[in-house]
């Protein structure tokens, strides 16, 4: 298993990677938008394919990155 926990500083706001080393699919727990890219650039980098976006809860703090991921990689959301 891959984990990596990401943070965005502006609202203080921790992402989660979550991946297979097997099947390279990956999972992003609560993706904030300014850092969309930065997450892409990470997910590529460790050879990962995002399946999926995965929100826990309504973001109060942050827009969600989620719909951004899903334009740009086709990844399934979880929680919309």
């Amino acid at each position: 298993m891959i984990f990596r926990q990401l943070f965005e500083s502006s609202s203080a706001t921790y992402t989660y990677l979550l991946g297979c080393k097997q099947s390279k699919a990956a999972v992003l727990i609560d993706p904030v938008l300014e850092t969309v890219e930065r997450d892409i650039s990470i997910i590529n980098e460790l050879g990962l394919t995002l399946a999926y976006v995965l929100e826990t809860h309504v973001h109060a703090d942050h827009l969600t990155g989620a719909r951004k991921l899903r334009s740009l990689t086709g990844c399934k959301i979880a929680g919309e």
